[in-house]
Order: structure tokens, then sequence, then C-alpha cells
């Protein structure tokens, strides 16, 4: 009996060791990597120690954030790209990487850079304001798909063509089709797809039927989802660009879809959007942006595509000062976040944007009050009719606190407007793929540009009052009068705000 009552004490002993172990090893994990989220820590280590092993279990599936273990993959890709600029077999682009250094934006008085350009700086150093571009405005794909189309009948070395989504209809089988056709021609065509994004295309089995014995003709899918890490669905490569020849780029929010033509989408299927033409010296990053892309889902050697054939002396053409931004797990991570925190927290005098989804965290907004406190204009444009009901009704969940905080909220009417873009003081603009949300600035791949100079930015100026005329302005004391049920739904549906 006495050995008895000792083995359980030994086993007692035994057990509770094991039990500290383990509750401390946790902690010390939570500890090094939530101390910027003290809540989250608080709860985690309440449960770990509450209950060890299934605490333990929940945490290390639920608790542990893998975007930076996954991001690793890609900034080890990135930076492999990155280390062939300067080597000796890469003589061919030479001239790109020699040439570029002259159209960097600088200026000899540290009073005629802007503010917004310092932080910038300092926020992105890898990225470059370049001077000497173009940038045209096209509204919608009516406008933008067929200069895509003419550009892509004029290539006669490269194209290559990135979309979050590529849809199995008239406007994906056309440019596909002409793709195809160069591609035969002797043009080489690199098309990168998101997996995610092009669901629907690749269950009809779309890519399947494009370049088939066609060498010059390559597809290739983004993807982080795994058997292993189910939840890398969530990382998305939502970037929208094609590049021409290394010198002619088309970049903005606008897909490979029909929806976005006026006519052949039904209308309550139609997506008004807008894109942007663009030639100058910042073609080169846009083109670098989508080679680092490359390599990372073909593993092609940077000696095939650091090639002057991609990277072509660099040309002025215009008078805008343009910065490419290209932002993920592993790519200048959150990169798109700190434009937007710029833009609300430089502004002088006003802050427009406009977004399909405004469902930002509370630093964001609070900023965005803040700007208003210290006397600048914030104006947001979202649609009326959102394609996801659920994010409507999240971003309605932030109506009362944002009116309160005196910002203004337009509803565009008509139409899903898919529309993104800031515009800053008249002095300087954001475009391209990111929408001010959380998946946006945390999740996703985005491609970017800020623009400063030129008279593109009267013209998206115009654009704004535009969009502006065509929405209904959102009163505080009519959203004061929700009733219950809705706030109840609006609040719900803002629980998901990390990962719509």
């Amino acid at each position: 009996m006495f050995e008895t009552v000792q083995f359980d004490i030994f086993t007692d002993i035994f057990l509770v060791a094991v039990h500290i172990i383990i509750c401390s090893v946790v902690a010390i994990h939570i500890l090094l990597n939530k101390h910027e989220e003290p809540v989250s820590a608080i709860a985690w280590l309440i449960i770990v120690f509450s209950f060890p092993l299934a605490g333990t279990f929940f945490y290390l599936i639920f608790g542990i954030n893998r975007i930076y273990t996954k991001g690793v993959d890609i900034q080890n890709a990135n930076d492999f790209v990155s280390s062939h600029k300067n080597k000796p077999e890469l003589v061919s682009a030479a001239k790109y990487f020699e040439t570029i250094n002259k159209y960097i934006f600088r200026t000899e008085k540290t009073e005629d850079y802007p503010l917004f350009g310092t932080s910038l700086d300092k926020l992105l150093p890898d990225t470059l304001p370049l001077k000497g571009n173009k940038i045209e405005l096209l509204l919608d794909g009516t406008k933008a798909y067929p200069k895509m189309i003419e550009a892509i009948e004029k290539a006669t070395s490269s194209i290559h063509l990135q979309s979050f989504i590529i849809m199995d209809d008239a406007v994906g089988s056309t440019i596909l089709n002409h793709l195809e056709r160069k591609a035969k021609n002797g043009v080489k065509v690199k098309v990168i797809y998101d997996k995610f994004g092009s669901a629907k295309a690749l269950f009809s089995f779309l890519m399947r039927k494009y370049g088939r014995n066609i060498p010059n003709f390559e597809m290739r899918p983004f993807s982080q989802f795994t058997i292993k890490s189910p939840w890398g669905f969530q990382l998305r490569n939502h970037r929208k660009l094609l590049v021409i020849d290394g010198r002619t780029a088309f970049v903005g929010g606008i897909n490979i879809s029909s929806d976005n033509i006026s006519g052949l989408s039904s209308p309550d299927h139609y997506i008004h959007d807008l894109h942007c033409m663009l030639t100058g010296p910042a073609v080169g990053a846009l083109q670098l942006s989508f080679l680092r892309d490359w390599h990372y889902v073909s593993t092609a050697h940077p000696v095939e595509l650091l090639i002057e054939e991609n990277l072509p002396v660099p040309e002025a053409c215009g008078d805008s000062i343009v910065r490419i931004v290209d932002s993920g797990p592993g790519q200048n991570y959150q990169a798109s976040e700190k434009l937007f925190m710029t833009a609300a927290s430089t502004a002088q005098k006003y802050v427009w944007i406009m977004t399909p989804y405004f469902v930002p965290d509370k630093p964001f907004w609070k900023l965005l009050c803040m700007a208003v406190a210290r006397g600048v204009e914030v104006r947001i444009i979202v649609p009326k009719k959102n394609n996801h009901w659920y994010v409507q009704y999240a971003a309605q969940s932030l109506y009362a606190t944002l009116l309160e905080g005196g910002i203004k909220i337009y509803e565009k009417e008509g139409s899903f407007s898919h529309a993104k873009a800031v515009l800053v003081d008249g002095l300087w603009v954001i475009m391209g793929s990111s929408n001010c949300d959380v998946r946006s600035f945390r999740l996703n791949y985005e491609l970017d540009f800020t623009v400063m100079n030129g008279d593109f930015l009267a013209v998206l100026h115009s654009q704004f009052l535009k969009e502006m005329s065509e929405s209904k302005e959102v009163l505080l004391e009519n959203v004061l009068q929700k009733k219950v049920p809705q706030q109840l739904l609006e609040n719900a549906c803002s629980l998901l705000t990390p990962i719509l």
C-alpha cells in the first residue's frame, strides 16, 4: 500500500511538472509573439493554463500567426531575385538598373519635399518615387479592355498578365485568345492568376484550354493553400497588372470579367471600376513586381527573367512622379496600410477615399477622426449596393462612429462600384488593387501606386466629384434610427472584420 501511494505521488509530481513545462513553453511563445495584442495574449494565457492539453492544442491550431511563416518563402524568393541585379551574367539588363537611378525624384531643398514623400521614403524604403511618367485614367472595362487588347496586339517581345479573377466568359476568352495568338507568333506570354479568385474558371477548365503545346505561353496559379495549411487560402494575390514589352502597363482595380462591360453583363451584376494605363520609368518597377511573383510561382531563375527584353532602358514620357508599392506577407508587409495611414496622418486640407469595402481596423478609422479634429475634411465613398452583403453590414456598423467624428459618408447609387482611389489635398493620389480593409492591409498581396505632379491629379479630382454627384450622403439622424435587429446583424458581421 505504501508503495502504491508513493507511486501515485511521483506520478502526480511528474504530471504537474509536465503541466508546468508545457504551459511555460507556450506562455513564452505567447509573450514573444503576441506582446502587441495584450487582450489576445491574456486570453490565450488563461486558456492554456486552465486547460493545458486542450488549450495548447487550440493555440497551436488557431493561436499561432502563420502569416509570417508563409511570408518567409515569398521573401526568400524576392531576395533571391533582388540579389541578382548586379550579377555579371545579367549584363543585358544592367543598362536598366544604371539608368533608372536618374529618374528617382530628388530635391536639393528639404522644404520643397512634401511631408508625405518623406514619410513614405522612411516607411517604404524599398520603393522609389520615379519621375517622367504618363498616366491615363480608364473608366470600367468598356474603356480598359479595348486599350489592353490594342496594346497586346502591338506587343513584339513579351506580355505579362496578372489578375486576381479571370472569368470563363466573353472577356476572359477574348483576352486569352489574343494572348495565345501572340504567343504563336513568337511573343513570350506569361499569366499569373489567383486560384481562389479564379476558382470558377478553374472548375470550368478554362486554363487548360490555352497554351497547349505553345512554348511561349505559360500560365501559373498563385496559391498558398496546401493540405497541411488549409487556412492558406486566406492569403490571396489580389493584383491586377498587364505589362507589354516592359514599356506599357495597365494597373488598377479591374479584373478580367464581362461584368466590367455594360451590355455584356446584366444590370444586377455590372461592376463600375477604375483602371490606369501607364508609360514611363515606373513601368519597370511594375515589371519587377511581376517578375518576382513569376519566380515564386514558376521557380524560373532570375538570369532568365532579368533581361533587357523584360527591362528595357526607361524613357521619360510625362511629368507624373509615380511610386510602385507591392505589399503582402513577405513583400513589404502591411505596405498598403502604411499608404492609407500616411494619407490620413499627413493631410492638411482633405482626404477623399473611394473604396468598395470599408472595413479597416480601429487604428485607421480613429486616425481619420483625428484628422477631422485638426481641420481636415474626410469623405468616404462606398457603394450603396455591395456584392458582399456581410461586408456592407460590417461597414455600416461603423457609420455612427464615423459620422459623429465628423467624417462624411456617401453611398454611390446604381450598379456596384468596385472603384478604389485616395486623393489627398489635391497633391497626391493612391490607386491600385487595395481596398480600405484589413484583408488588403494584412492578408492580400496587393499592387498599388502613388502619383504626384501632372495632370492626372486634376483628372482624378474630377472623377471624385462625379462619383460624389452620383451618390447620396449618409445622415447621422437616419443612422441613429436603425432598429435593434439591424444593429445586431451589422455588429455580428463586424466581428469578421479581420478576414473580410
